[in-house]
């Protein structure tokens, strides 16, 4: 499928739910296509997919990124979760339905486990809520535990944060492995953690 029959395939799933959820990625269709371009490019450059025959994407929406991972390692074993109040919404259901691709149910709490149900090369996510929004006012969300429990089940992490500040919340365990894309705005300006379980592994904390 090209890019130009994956948009028009969304659309006709939009339909005339312009305002539901999942159709702002319809409505502002290069805004979110640059960003998760841009997440490509910047994996290749780290090469992040060198090696990688399947990947974990959390919180896939309406599954943009997954698309572009698919058309980047052409036969990706590729699965995606998303939260139950989204698992069966029409535009999600239906956008992530043209990928061919298992979904499922994952809830990131803080500092629990995710017990995913099998291991994976890769796991990415981008505009992630788990360690921002869903947590509680003045918390600071747990990477260490969160990324320990990650590397039980995948060799490389990439992960778009929802943080485009100074960056003075991350804890400084974190910040060897954070990215800033300095001089770039919106949709790419944003903290992005790319780590691999070798370098996790092998850090040193002070």
């Amino acid at each position: 499928m090209t890019p130009e029959q994956y948009k028009e395939a969304l659309t006709k799933i939009c339909g005339h739910r312009k305002m539901d959820v999942g159709a702002k990625y319809i409505r502002h269709w290069d805004q979110f296509w640059l960003e998760k371009n841009y997440c490509i490019d910047l994996m290749k450059e780290r090469n992040m997919l060198q090696g990688v025959n399947s990947i974990l994407e959390v919180g896939a929406g309406i599954g943009m990124l997954g698309y572009l991972l698919k058309q980047e390692i052409p036969g990706l074993d590729f699965e995606h979760t998303d939260t139950d109040e989204y698992l069966n919404e029409p535009i999600y259901k239906g956008a992530c339905d043209l990928l061919n691709s298992k979904r499922y149910s994952l809830y990131i709490n803080d500092s629990q486990p995710m017990n995913l149900p099998r291991k994976y090369d890769m796991l990415v996510a981008t505009r992630t809520v788990f360690d921002r929004e869903c947590m509680p006012p003045g918390v600071v969300f747990n990477y260490r535990y969160w990324l320990d429990d990650c590397f039980k089940y995948v060799d490389k992490v990439f992960v778009k944060t929802n943080y485009q500040a100074s960056g003075k919340g991350f804890q400084d365990y974190i910040r060897p492995f954070l990215f800033f894309p300095h001089g770039l705005g919106k949709p790419r300006r944003g903290w992005y953690i790319i780590v691999t379980k070798e370098q996790w592994n092998n850090r040193v904390e002070r």
